[in-house]
């Protein structure tokens, strides 16, 4: 664990964004479990993950907030990068109405449903 000075450094090497989507960030929201009240929660992201020989350092953490570092995952950046480039790529078929952009907002449906079952159990 980060000592509270150690979290602050942390914090302000993105002057208190998140180092993916660049939103604000509560420094006393570090580690919110408020599934509820998100805005501004956060969380330190290991920057070489730790599973791969990262450091459990400071020097290899930036501020993330909760919901980007949940769905960051294990995903290196270029993994992340195209994630990102398909996820323009499906906004704008769906935002144009065609048969791919349906198609792809039943897949999201579905996802989020089985999502919700896998929550129940």
């Amino acid at each position: 664990m980060f000592s509270n000075s150690k979290l602050k450094a942390i914090f302000n090497n993105t002057f208190g964004h998140c180092h993916f989507c660049g939103d604000n960030l509560i420094f006393n929201k570090y580690g919110c479990k408020d599934i509820n009240n998100l805005n501004g929660a956060w969380e330190v992201d290991h920057i070489h993950q730790k599973a791969k020989g990262g450091k459990k350092d400071e020097t290899n953490c930036l501020p993330a907030c909760v919901r980007c570092n949940r769905l960051r995952w294990h995903r290196k950046g270029s993994e992340l990068r195209e994630i990102i480039l398909l996820g323009l790529i499906a906004k704008n078929e769906i935002k144009k109405g065609n048969n791919i952009g349906q198609q792809l907002l039943e897949l999201k449906r579905k996802r989020l449903s089985g999502n919700k079952k896998r929550r129940r159990q």
